[in-house]
Formats: C-alpha cells, structure tokens, sequence
C-alpha cells in the first residue's frame, strides 16, 4: 500500500505522461495533415531526392530493427524475459522484409523480380502485420512464460524460414503487387500515379487496429514496468499516424508517403528505447541496487562481526571479573539479558554432588505472577540431559506458563543452553520474550556461545571458591595473635588484603618465642596469590620456625631457608624475608634483610632504616647473608612492613615509599605498638586514597 506522498507523485507523474502523449497526438496531426495537403495538391518529391531520402530511412528503420532483435536477445541471455525474446524477434523478421521491401522499390534495380509499387507495399504490409503481431503477443505473456519454443535456438530458425517463405511466395505471384496498388495509365512514367487498392487500405486500417489494441493492452497491470510502458506507447501513437500516411499516398513520391517513412523509423527508435529499458537498463539498475544491497548487507555484517566480537571481548572480560560464583552467576545472567535482548533471563546451577540444579540468579520481567522457575528447572534439566540447546517458540500451546495470554507482559517463548565445561555440565542459561517464535538460529547459535563462555566463568568461580576455603585454613593458621607482649617489649600488626576476591596473598608476618629467651620477628612475601602462595607461605614460615628452635643464628637459618625454599617453589616465583632476633635482656636485634622492604627505626624525632643484607630467597643459590644490628632504646619503635605499604599508589602514580613511612611514624611514635601498625596502614590507605592495590602487612615493635 503507497503512502499518501507516494500515491500524489505516482498521480502527478501519470498526468505528465498523458499530457506527452496528447502532444505526440497533436504533432504528428499537424505534420500528417500538412503533408496530404502537399499531396492533394500534386507536390511530388523529386526521384534524384526521394530514392536517397527512402533508402536512408529504410536502412535506418532496418539498423534499429536489428538493434531491438540483438537487444531483445542480449536481454533474454541475461534475464530469461520472453517478451524481450518475442520483440527482437519479431523485429528481425520486420528488418529482414523491410530490406526485400527496400530493394524492390519503384526506381531501384529489379529485385526477386520487376520491381512495382504494389510489390513493395506486399512487403511493406507484411512487415507491418509482423510488428502489430509480435506486440501484442508479447503484451499477452508474462516474462516468465516458459515454452519449448519460447528460445532463441528455435525461434530464430522458424521465423527465418517463414519469412523467406512468403518473400518467396510474393516474388513468384505473377502481378501480386496489383493486389495493394494500381498504377494509372501511363504506368511507364517513374513518377506515376495510382492508386491503393481497397485490401492494402484495408490491410493498413488492420495494421492501425492492432497498434490501438497494443496501445490499451500494453500496460504496468500485466507487469509491464512503466518506463518501458511510456516508451511502447508513444512509438504505437507515432506508428499509428506513420500507418495512416500510408492510407492516403497516390504516389510513392508524394510527401504524405515520405512523412509515412520517417513517422516509422522514428516508431522503431522509441520502440529501441523501450527494449533498451527493459532488457538492459532495468536490469543494470536492479544489479547496481542488488549489488549497493549487498554492499551494505557486506558492511553490516561485518559491523555485526565486529559487534559481536567487541560484546564477547566484553563478556569475556565481565565474565573473568568476578571470581566469587554468585557473582559471577549474577552477571551471567545479566549480560545473557543484555547481548540478547531478552525480556527475562534465568541461570541456574548444577551441584555435582547431588545433581540438583537450583535458580541462582535472574534478570529483566521475570514477574511474580508466572515467574517461570518451574519452567527453567524442567526444561533446563532436559537441555542438560541432551547436552544441546532447547527452544520452545510457543509457551502459550504447551501450557507451561501460568499467565493470562491477553496481557502483553506474558512470556511466550524461550530459548535454553546448557552451560558445559570439558563435557561436564555446570548448570543452564535461559532466556524469555514476550514475542512467541522471539528466537532465531543465529541467536540459539549466539546463547550457545556464550554459554560456553560462561561455563567457563563458573568453572574458575567454583574452583577458586574451594581454594579461598582451603586458602582461608591456611591463613587463620598463618596469622598470629594481634597483640604480643613479651618483657619490655610490644608488638602488635595490621593485616589486610588488597579485596576481598584477593584471598591469601604472599604477605606473612611471625612472632616467635625462642628456648633461650629470645624473640624472633619475622615479615615475608611470597611471589604470587591464591592456593599455591599460602601453600608456600606456610611452608615457609613453618620452616624457618624449625631452623630457629634448632638454636640457628638469623644468617644460618637463613642460608638454610633459601636452600629449601630453592627446592619446593617454582622457577618463577621468589621469597622477600626480613628475620630479626630480638634479645630482651640487651634490647638488640641481630637481622638479616633477603631483599626484603627496609624496615624503619624511629627514636628521638628521627629514623632509620636497616637495609637489604642479601638477595631474595629461592633463586637456587647456597648464599650467604650477612647480618646487622640494632639495640632499641627505650620509647622507640620499629616498623615492618611489606610493600603493600610502601609501594601505596597516588592517581599521580607517586609512591608512598620508606621516607613516607618514616615521616609518618614520626608522627605516631608515641602510641602504642598497635596504635602505631594502624597509624601507618591508615596514613596508606589515605595516600591510596582510600584502596590498598596489594595487601598490606605492618609488624610494629615498641621498646617499653
């Protein structure tokens, strides 16, 4: 249906063409009406200029025959459109009787015979009869007619054959051109008069008849395009006038005779234009549109691809955001809502113990009334069972929603992919629309897809959610007691992770009471977080107590350690330690430093730091540290620290560093040791503003 704008312009656009019509009426009225006053009044054009004025039109209405019989071939090769096969044909045997017709006109050399004026109008007709035939046979077919003798291969042949038989059959007549004219009695005179016998005025009036009823039949209602209309039906108007000229000629001389010859050629060119419309350029257009089509199919997709490979970047990145399995569980839910565009989406999980699959998360107008949970778990575990995708277009025939279907908000399809990891199913993901057949194959193929991501995402979840357990056993085995106090001394520490997702880090602190008295002080970090570094934490700090109770002075045990540590950690991984040995009665610590942050000695309004004695422990090694010592006077303190919270990062990327440190414990010296460890890590989390990035481990030591 047109729109209101379209219908105006296809009914301006329609006049415009009746009123180019009308004028074609009107100007080849004037020039015929002209040309038989001419006649009437015995004006003849002279033979030295009318046989070269007849064969130049006649070999030009012969050119265009034959143009229109190749266009209408090229154009039937290229679209298989019947009536352009029908048109050139038809023209090829109107150019072929056209050229005998040419050939046998008055004052030319005898040809196939005497030449005649009657013999030529025999021929003449005959062409005329052709071109009305072959129109409106072809306006009584669609494009698509197929026949067997609807071909070049045979049409050409027979008609070939059957024109030759009739220029034969008039060629061997004896007198057969009395039957269109008779010349007057002195017949002997090139110029001579005569006149049309009643059969070729007769047989012109028919010819007339059969352009009319072309005129009406040739039309856009039987799949005419209109271009190709337009140009039909002004070469019919123009042929009609050319047929009537030759209705009212007593000499072939005369200028009514001549109009009649340029009216026809000029009909033969309009009826080219048609054909050139409708064999070539309607198809040349339909291919520049098809091919500007799928250009833009081409664009479009593959901005789709790279939509689509932008949203899994982004769902892998989501996905691998959130390590904690409700988390992740919630945001699988989300995005399968978002990429899809689904009305509600549902996740469910799968226990592997029980095989119970249980609803945990859901997203978008799931609503209360026919929350479909049932629905999920029911064809959730089908989808698991057959480890394939499950689409149902049409909730509303199976009855398994329970809502009234004249609301709008209902949902009626739905669409389920089994999340499977290594061919272990993790749980399922199903979306709903309120639209029934909502879900096509590209989106099942998509939802699978991403569902993979997503089994993925919760295969990582659960498995570091049960090493966050484990971690979480190690660490509470690790951490010591807040506060310490031993004589004269008292140490307390601050430990936090950098998040919550971050678990166990390499961060670990010790406190240890020595047989002879003494205290060990310990601060440490493993390379590396999760299961593998508390793992190594604990071996590492459970070790270094064996090698202390076994009376190893801190560079012994030490060098011990990192022979250990060498054997059981990776290539890539290391342990930082600072070990002090603190003495009560003298209130000196013997240290060692592997590569450890330097702590920091405050006394008196100012600090020091005790550097780095030796490298890194685990590099496979024998080393040997050497060590250094300080005695605490009374009132001081020393700050261990790990570089949590040294290396706390401003916006500016400006670091915290050991001066930062020690400027701050000069603020806070006076507190107690375990005002002191929450001083230091507040004044970092302040410079961080507000987020530790690493986790932060603070081990202070107060001389009383």
């Amino acid at each position: 249906m047109h729109s209101l704008p379209d219908t105006i312009s296809i009914d301006n656009a329609a006049q415009k063409t009746r009123v180019q019509y009308v004028r074609i009426c009107a100007i080849c009225l004037v020039v015929v009406s002209l040309a038989y006053m001419a006649s009437l009044a015995d004006v003849l054009v002279p033979t030295r200029y009318f046989l070269p004025l007849h064969l130049i039109l006649e070999f030009s209405s012969i050119v265009v025959s034959f143009a229109v019989f190749t266009t209408g071939w090229f154009g039937y090769r290229q679209t298989r459109n019947a009536r352009d096969l029908i048109i050139g044909v038809t023209f090829m045997a109107a150019g072929t009787v056209d050229f005998v017709h040419t050939l046998s006109y008055q004052g030319m050399p005898d040809f196939l015979g005497t030449n005649h004026p009657g013999k030529a109008a025999a021929y003449w007709m005959l062409a005329r009869l052709a071109v009305g035939a072959g129109l409106l046979a072809a306006a009584h077919i669609t494009p698509q007619t197929k026949s067997n003798w609807l071909t070049p291969s045979r049409m050409v042949p027979i008609v070939g054959l059957v024109v030759l038989g009739i220029v034969g059959l008039v060629s061997a007549i004896p007198n057969s051109g009395e039957l269109f004219f008779v010349q007057s009695a002195d017949h002997l005179a090139l110029q001579s008069e005569g006149r049309l016998t009643p059969l070729k005025v007769c047989l012109e009036y028919l010819v007339i008849a059969t352009y009319l009823l072309g005129f009406f039949v040739i039309s856009e209602k039987r799949g005419w395009d209109t271009d190709t209309v337009t140009w039909l039906r002004k070469a019919l108007l123009v042929a009609i006038f050319a047929e009537v000229a030759f209705t009212l000629y007593a000499s072939p001389y005369s200028p009514i005779n001549a109009l009649g010859h340029i009216l026809k050629t000029a009909a033969y060119y309009l009826i080219l234009n048609a054909l050139f419309v409708s064999a070539l350029q309607r198809p040349y257009e339909q291919l520049s549109k098809t091919s500007a089509e799928l250009k833009a199919l081409y664009a479009d997709a593959r901005e789709h691809r790279r939509e689509a490979e932008r949203s899994f970047a982004r769902i892998g990145s989501a996905l691998s955001s959130s390590l904690q399995i409700d988390q992740a569980l919630d945001r699988i839910a989300d995005l399968a809502a978002d990429m899809l565009h689904a009305d509600c989406a549902i996740v469910a999980s799968l226990d592997k113990h029980t095989g119970a699959v249980r609803v945990a998360a859901q997203k978008g107008g799931c609503h209360d009334a026919h929350r479909p949970v049932d629905l999920t778990l029911r064809v959730g575990r089908d989808a698991l069972n057959q480890m394939k995708s499950i689409v149902i277009p049409d909730l509303q025939a199976t009855g398994m929603v329970d809502c009234a279907y004249d609301q709008p908000d209902c949902l009626r399809s739905v669409l389920c992919a089994p999340m499977i990891y290594e061919n272990q199913p993790m749980g399922i993901v199903s979306i709903y629309s309120h639209s029934r057949h909502a879900f096509e194959e590209g989106d099942t193929r998509l939802l699978e897809a991403f569902a993979a991501h997503a089994a993925v995402a919760v295969h990582n979840a659960l498995i570091y959610e049960r090493e966050s357990r484990i971690s979480d056993i190690l660490q509470r085995s690790i951490i010591s007691p807040t506060r310490i106090r031993v004589d004269k001394f008292e140490i307390a520490q601050v430990y936090e992770p950098a998040t919550d997702e971050a678990l166990v880090g390499g961060d670990f602190y010790d406190v240890i009471e020595l047989p002879d008295g003494k205290v060990g002080l310990v601060i440490g970090d493993v390379s590396g977080k999760g299961l593998s570094a508390a793992v190594h934490t604990a071996m590492v700090k459970y070790t270094l107590r064996a090698y202390l109770a076994e009376g190893h002075a801190p560079s012994e045990a030490a060098r011990l350690l990192n022979i250990a540590v060498s054997e059981f950690i990776d290539d890539n991984s290391f342990v930082t330690l600072f070990l002090g040995v603190l003495d009560p009665e003298t209130c000196e610590i013997v240290y060692i430093n592997a590569g450890h942050e330097p702590p920091v000695y405050v006394h008196d309004g100012s600090y020091l730091t005790l550097p780095s004695t030796g490298p890194a422990l685990g590099f496979g090694i024998d080393q040997a540290y050497e060590e250094g010592r300080v005695r605490m006077s009374k009132g001081s303190v020393l700050a261990l620290y790990t570089d949590g919270i040294s290396e706390a990062r401003r916006s500016n990327s400006v670091l915290m560093g050991t001066e930062g440190i020690g400027e701050q414990l000069l603020r806070c010296e006076e507190l107690s040791s375990e005002d002191v460890a929450k001083c230091v890590h507040a004044a970092a989390k302040e410079f961080a503003g507000g987020n530790l990035r690493d986790d932060a481990a603070i081990l202070a030591v107060r001389a009383l």
